[in-house]
């Protein structure tokens, strides 16, 4: 057998050199009879070949090892983006202690958690154009129950149909993150503190099965991403579909905008690992808008009022039927000198509801967070103020606000990729309900969480 397999394709061949080592070249002790079979107590004879064939991709090894094995001394820059078959592999995962203290009657918490345990499926088929991903996703909140999180269809028509450069036009569908505010469309390995702020999760639109639209246009010296889906509705992406779901038939719509206008962002969505000497600058707004029947009880139930946090369903007449509600975001991040900043103002209209009498409710809200490396890319210090501000609690007869103001630190031992995270929170009248965030309605204490993260 040659000692050399040749890659048929040429843009393989452009990759890296594929090198066989057979049987009787591996580093084998001559001393030792090879293994032909072993006993196991209690089981039937097991038959192995001898030293299966080991293959050597510049420096990247493919075998087996008492299991199929990829290993790699390095971090390889494959490029391989324009390859159509290609898979990619990743994971990550956040082990948390929390510990309250709240006022009665809500419960103190003093736990051990796993808030998120991801495996990732990415990469492309048949065209590096069509492109997928898929997100498995366990938590302890959930038990041992492990969830399809995501599964998503890309396909870059623009590039593949119309010759435009990619990214510029392309479909994409499945259940995946609504687009509409920056808080949600950053993967949670990314986050600054331990979790979201309490005022991104009750302005969220979250996941849907959903048809979208994305792409970027260049009407100025710097692009615009853009993206828009039309889907099932309002945090609807665990809801049960088909005639026997929870669901009313009444479609959401989304559309999410931003671009880069100062400086080059860098990798990090929020951390400034690049020590940017220059500003650099992120900015972005967003839509969102449904009509939501009480039929639909998964949408129906699934809006909170300020401050108590009840669900709005809760204290509505029964009178009410329906109603439609608008969201509106906008947003702006900044880098500097490892400083970074993230601002996100959100409005809510809860308006048409179908019963004499009730007046359209308002809600509004932000967080402002900054975060600074006292020691560079090691240590970073995290300050951050989220409130909610509205008339639904009351259905419109007066403003009433919730408060959360945090302060943290974050240790990195490789970026995102392991780092330590401890928060301390201070919340007056939470409005949301969040097992991911150890936040309850009507929370009015303190929350300590310290978070181990890590990622592959």
């Amino acid at each position: 057998m040659p000692s050399a397999a040749r890659c048929e394709e040429e843009s393989l061949q452009e990759l890296f050199t594929a090198e066989y080592i057979p049987p009787e070249t591996s580093p084998i002790d001559p001393t030792v009879e090879p293994r032909f079979s072993e006993i196991i107590s209690g089981q039937d004879e097991i038959y192995l070949d001898d030293r299966p064939p080991t293959f050597v991709f510049d420096g990247v090894r493919a075998g087996y090892d008492d299991g199929f094995v990829i290993a790699s001394k390095r971090n390889e820059d494959l490029d391989l983006s324009d390859l159509p078959f290609r898979l990619k592999i990743n994971g990550w995962g956040q082990i948390r202690h929390t510990t309250s203290d709240v006022a009665d009657p809500n419960v103190d918490l003093n736990q051990f958690q796993l808030k998120r345990g991801r495996l990732i499926f990415s990469g492309s088929a048949f065209t590096p154009d069509f492109s997928y991903y898929i997100q498995l996703d366990g938590r302890s909140s959930n038990g041992d129950t492990v969830r399809l999180l995501d599964y998503s269809l890309s396909y870059d028509i623009g590039h593949r149909r119309l010759g435009l450069e990619r990214g510029v036009l392309g479909l994409r569908t499945g259940k995946y993150k609504m687009p509409f505010h920056m808080a949600r469309s950053l993967s949670g390995k990314e986050f600054e503190f331990t979790d979201r702020s309490m005022a991104s999760t009750f302005f969220d639109v979250n996941r849907s099965f959903a048809w979208g639209v994305y792409g970027k246009i260049d009407p100025l010296p710097f692009p615009i991403f853009w993206e828009a889906a039309l889907f099932n509705g309002l945090v609807t992406g665990g809801a049960e579909t088909g005639s026997s779901g929870t669901l009313d038939d009444n479609f959401a719509f989304s559309v999410r905008a931003h671009a880069e206008p100062i400086g080059e962002w860098g990798e990090s969505a929020l951390a400034d690992f690049e020590q940017h000497k220059h500003l650099a600058m992120r900015c972005g707004c967003g839509f969102a808008t449904s009509k939501i029947d009480r039929a639909g009880t998964s949408e129906f139930n699934s809006l909170r009022v300020v401050d108590s946090g009840q669900t709005l369903a809760s204290i509505l007449p029964l009178t009410v039927n329906s109603y439609d509600v608008s969201l509106f975001s906008v947003d702006v991040s900044t880098k500097y000198r490892g400083w970074s900043t993230s601002f996100e103002y959100y409005f809510r209209t809860v308006s048409s509801m179908d019963a004499p009498g009730m007046s359209n409710l308002f809600d509004h809200g932000l967080w402002l967070q900054m975060g600074w490396f006292a020691i560079p890319n090691r240590l970073q210090l995290l300050t951050r103020w989220s409130h909610i501000e509205g008339n639904s609690g009351t259905l419109g007869a007066s403003n009433q606000s919730s408060e959360e103001i945090s302060g943290g630190l974050a240790w990195y031992f490789r970026e995102n990729h392991a780092k330590a995270v401890m928060d301390l929170t201070y919340l007056d009248d939470a409005s949301i309900s969040s097992s991911s965030l150890d936040i309850n309605p009507g929370d009015r204490g303190w929350l300590a969480r310290s978070q181990i993260q890590f990622s592959f």
